[in-house]
């Protein structure tokens, strides 16, 4: 394990770590930035991803190319367009539902991942090789690794429940805005009340599936969910929330409770604890990478690096609040729920001012962010960082 290092300096493998610079008088954040940056927009914020790759930050809750399915409010806070196609991310948002929410299908091409932001979803899968079905219900913090050729469905459980994650490559937001319907709210609601008191019948809503195969959709019929879930999770013999769960081998779905899963510590500048969903074993030829990493403050004789990755990053705020600068913006101040883009070769630096904070990184490419900082720090077991300073 490291020792805590006073600077971070000189730190030039493949260029990620490029320079040790204090947060000091960066503590604002503003919407009327004038970037010096050829070709930069003004304002690092939008309302909705951009249709091309460029540094942004997008609020929780923005309207993100909403789209209304069965119920469900989808907002893409990453689209193929804005991340050059590298990944989507999505969220969705939710009342309970007394049947699936979709019927189970595939994707050939695409690697869904599952999150649970709050409330509880069930998610059923079943690998291309695999005679077994699985589920389980994910509460806040749980994770589901939906790989290529796995059948699957899942279903809303918690009144207000908010689900989402990466679907590597990007792009795949076409098929929502194709099958679904615009939404707008001048109150940015998770979702309409309404919904709550509908019922979605899957033979109806789902009429036009067989039409989606163009978009890597590909219905299921013969799969029949189990639902004999004890504990929240199917088989009886998995382990879930009462012990280690291990990240599979490729090309097999798999699921990670919160804080059941591996975890690092990094203490360079400060304490983050890295918890890898996804890493270059498991995606593979998709070649991405997907963690959580808790924050501690940083001490005051500690400098923060600046990192400059190849590939493009994305950083979304799941606890606490998140300090990020992006090139020569000015410091933007993100809050739960909230989302940033940083394209390769953009310089960027993030930490926290509040006592702990915990971010989801999704990154293109097996040297990112979160595979750095394990490289550099060492295994732990446990979710939160030490007392003392080391």
């Amino acid at each position: 394990m490291l020792s805590l290092a006073t600077t971070v300096t000189g730190l030039l493998c493949l260029g990620t770590l490029i320079a040790a610079q204090s947060p000091t008088g960066n503590q604002t954040n503003t919407n009327t930035n004038t970037n010096t940056i050829t070709g930069l927009p003004a304002s690092l914020y939008v309302d909705n991803a951009p249709d091309h790759l460029r540094p942004y930050v997008i609020r929780q809750y923005a309207t993100a190319q909403s789209t209304v399915l069965r119920g469900e409010v989808f907002r893409f806070y990453i689209t193929g367009p804005s991340s050059n196609n590298a990944f989507t991310l999505v969220t969705v948002n939710a009342p309970q539902n007394a049947v699936l929410n979709v019927l189970p299908h595939i994707h050939e091409r695409h690697f869904e991942n599952f999150y649970n932001y709050k409330g509880r979803f069930q998610l059923w899968a079943q690998g291309e090789d695999n005679t077994t079905q699985e589920t389980r219900v994910l509460t806040q913090g749980d994770f589901g690794a939906v790989v290529r050729n796995s059948t699957h469905t899942f279903q809303m459980m918690d009144p207000d429940s908010q689900m989402g994650g990466a679907i590597v490559p990007g792009g795949f937001e076409a098929v929502f805005f194709a099958i679904g319907k615009n939404r707008s709210s001048t109150t940015h609601t998770p979702y309409d009340p309404h919904f709550a008191s509908e019922t979605y019948p899957l033979g109806s809503s789902n009429s036009t599936m067989s039409g989606e195969q163009s978009f890597d959709v590909y219905n299921q019929p013969q799969f029949t969910p189990r639902r004999d879930a004890l504990n929240g999770t199917a088989p009886a013999n998995t382990t879930w929330h009462d012990g280690p769960n291990a990240l599979a081998p490729f090309g097999q779905p798999y699921f990670i409770a919160n804080g059941f899963g591996p975890k690092f510590i990094n203490n360079e500048t400060g304490y983050q604890i890295i918890q890898p969903l996804v890493t270059a074993e498991q995606s593979g030829d998709l070649n991405f990478t997907t963690s959580t990493i808790s924050l501690s403050t940083t001490p005051e004789n500690v400098t923060i690096p600046t990192w400059q990755i190849r590939e493009t990053v994305a950083l979304q705020v799941l606890e606490g609040m998140l300090w990020v600068q992006i090139a020569e913006y000015d410091v933007a101040v993100m809050t739960v729920g909230d989302v940033a883009l940083v394209p390769g070769g953009v310089q960027f630096r993030y930490w926290t001012e509040t006592w702990f904070a915990k971010m989801m990184v999704l990154c293109q490419g097996s040297n990112g962010v979160d595979s750095q900082l394990i490289a550099r720090g060492g295994s732990y077991d446990a979710v939160v960082f030490p007392n003392e300073w080391v």
